[in-house]
């Protein structure tokens, strides 16, 4: 069903999503750090593993993420341990945008198997 290069695909995506909760479950309580994590991750992605337009995605997720979120903080939906900026922490619209990357990269790799 999958091919060795989609099921490589699938598991480095799958990893990277581990990482990724795993770094925001450790250290959100040190914004800067996290951020800073994050921005260095991004600068590795956008070099080794994303497309280019994938850089669209991620900008447009990282204005209009964030902006829902201090819109529903804002109305008591939710809220947020340690913000730092309108209710939300520093770190949240890089967030927003990986987790755009990976849905879309996600929906292509099971695009293609089911064209196959």
């Amino acid at each position: 069903m999958f091919t060795k290069k989609i099921e490589e695909k699938l598991l480095s995506d799958i990893i990277l999503f581990i990482l990724g909760i795993a770094a925001i479950s450790l250290l959100y309580k040190h914004n800067f750090i996290l951020t800073i994590l994050l921005l260095l991750f991004w600068i590795f992605a956008l070099k080794f593993w994303h497309l280019k337009h994938d850089f669209y995605f991620f900008i447009t997720a990282m204005i209009i993420g964030p902006i829902a979120e201090i819109v529903a903080i804002y109305f008591k939906v939710w809220s947020y341990s340690n913000p730092t900026f309108l209710g939300i922490p520093l770190w949240l619209p890089l967030v927003w945008g990986f987790s755009v990357i990976l849905i879309k990269r996600f929906s292509e790799i099971f695009i293609k198997i089911n064209h196959k």
